[in-house]
């Protein structure tokens, strides 16, 4: 008898065993108090879904439309001309010269003002004699340069007494600007007028590109090509954000690496151009090298810009010399030339600004009162652009 209890208690015990692992194994049943999974989405639901994502994108879409349809209007096709001279038999024995103007290139612009005024770059009207606009309507009007920045590749051409007011675009605070923003470039790439093509704001105050002197760029991914030059970028509200103005590319296609000129700085050089007929910009009177990581290392420095010439009779003659470092300019540290050239180019003409600098292992600082810059002072050098020796950032 004792032998059968234990023999049913070894059972018992094989068959408890069993039951756990078997539980362990396919997992216990769930309290009671966890909570249900949700209900599959009803056919309802995912076409009401469906219905609100659609009417969203639909409403993005008439968004565009209706910013491009909006600004449309204020955009040109700028034709410029050059005036050559073309031999003409008079008859057997003699001929003569007659001049005709030759189209050479097209580009774009946008009217600022309703009197006519339109912004350009100026590498579109460069060493060209005369040029025609083309209006969004077809109608055509003859326009001539009334002023010209190389230093920021801009430019203004007028058309006078048409007695027509034309539409205008608005530049946009550009402190509201983002990157992530929608970016909407009008012009005519390759002759091909009114064309539109969006992207997004890939980057802001882009300076030290080398492409122009006075530099502060938009970078953005919507396709720019030859003739979108001049044209505006607009975000989504229609507000000019940027002058289109070149691309970096190694086919000379776009491949979504593309500059336009920033707001303010389009803006503050047209408000000039029409009022003084030049931008009154103040000089510094140095030029500027970057410090190579090496030599701030040696000079125990985290930034800072190297000063490799002084120009005489210039606001930093006798006040810097070549070889200090300049740290800091109007209490903000500098990092490179494109930093000082922004702090100058902020400033007005005539005003002081305190420099700090280093020189033979010391830190000194000192105010320098800017001046207004010689005229065409940037003829010595703009950039990379071949029309100027590129040695150093002048400023």
């Amino acid at each position: 008898m004792r032998d059968k209890l234990l023999l049913f208690a070894v059972f018992f015990a094989a068959c408890a065993g069993v039951l756990v692992t078997l539980g362990i194994a396919g997992g216990f049943p769930e309290s009671a108090t966890a909570e249900p999974p949700p209900p599959a989405p009803t056919p309802e639901a995912e076409l009401r879904a469906r219905g609100e994502a659609h009417a969203a994108a639909s409403n993005l879409q008439d968004a565009f439309a209706a910013t491009v349809e909006k600004s449309m209007p204020a955009v040109v096709l700028i034709t410029a001309q050059k005036r050559v001279g073309v031999v003409s038999p008079v008859d057997y024995y003699r001929s003569r010269i007659e001049y005709r103007d030759v189209p050479t290139g097209q580009g774009s612009g946008f009217f600022i003002r309703e009197d006519g005024y339109i912004l350009t770059n100026f590498h579109v009207v460069r060493d060209q004699d005369s040029f025609y606009v083309t209006t969004n309507d077809g109608a055509e009007f003859q326009a001539k340069v009334v002023g010209v920045d190389p230093p920021s590749d801009l430019a203004l051409l007028k058309i006078a007494g048409s007695g027509r007011k034309f539409e205008t675009l608005k530049f946009a605070e550009i402190d509201r600007v983002k990157i992530g923003h929608w970016a909407i470039a009008i012009g005519a790439p390759f002759s091909l007028s009114r064309s539109v093509t969006v992207g997004v704001v890939s980057g802001m105050k882009r300076r030290g590109v080398g492409v122009n002197l006075h530099e502060s760029y938009i970078q953005t991914d919507a396709s720019i090509n030859p003739g979108n030059s001049g044209g505006p970028l607009l975000n989504l509200a229609g507000e000019v954000i940027g002058v289109n103005d070149f691309i970096f590319s190694p086919s000379g296609g776009s491949v979504g690496i593309s500059f336009a000129i920033s707001a303010d700085l389009a803006q503050h050089v047209a408000e000039e151009m029409i009022e003084h007929g030049q931008v009154r910009r103040p000089w510094l009177g140095v030029v500027l090298e970057p410090l190579s990581r090496k030599l701030r290392k040696q000079l125990d420095v985290e930034h800072g810009v190297g000063v490799s010439q002084i120009f005489r009779d210039s606001p930093a003659a006798g006040i810097l010399r070549r070889g200090d470092v300049i740290l800091e300019l109007g209490g903000e540290p500098v990092d490179g030339p494109g930093d000082v050239q922004s702090r100058v180019y902020s400033a007005e003409p005539e005003s002081e600004i305190t420099v700090k600098f280093l020189r033979s292992g010391k830190s000194h600082e000192e105010k320098i009162q800017l001046q207004t810059a010689p005229r065409n002072w940037f003829r010595r050098n703009a950039g990379a652009r071949d029309d100027f020796q590129a040695a150093g950032e002048w400023m």
